[in-house]
């Protein structure tokens, strides 16, 4: 068996509030608004195959109640930092790790990691160089 394609299910209250963060702010590309009859929601799309869906979900209420359940890494090319000054003084998120070289790097092969919760405490992460 082979997996083609890959997407994030994201559910929201509402995902009218949560898709302008991650369209405006993360630089997620609104590929499709589905609304029809009892679901609606927004394709975005990250990059390569990857893809996120945030859809409206009548037993999800309120932020997430779990946030490090699943955790979410970004590979950002201009690197952590970069990224990390640009949330770090939105209002809407939260900061859980700032900027810190991970324990398994190497001279040679440095990684940062930086851990933030979305809009609605949905754990992410960016990954790579400083």
């Amino acid at each position: 068996m082979a997996f083609t394609n890959y997407r994030i299910l994201i559910y929201s209250e509402n995902p009218d509030t949560l898709m302008p963060f991650y369209r405006d702010v993360l630089g997620f590309e609104l590929l499709n608004h589905l609304d029809i009859p009892g679901d609606y929601g927004y394709m975005m799309h990250v990059v390569g195959d990857l893809n996120v869906w945030l859809g409206k979900h009548s037993e999800v209420k309120g932020k997430a109640k779990e946030n490090f359940r699943h955790l979410f890494n970004l590979y950002p090319e201009e690197g952590v930092m970069h990224w990390y000054e640009k949330i770090k003084d939105l209002p809407e998120v939260t900061i859980v790790a700032k900027p810190f070289l991970a324990p398994f790097s190497t001279p040679d092969n440095q990684v940062y990691f930086c851990t933030f919760l979305d809009p609605e405490g949905n754990c992410w992460q960016f990954v790579g160089k400083k």
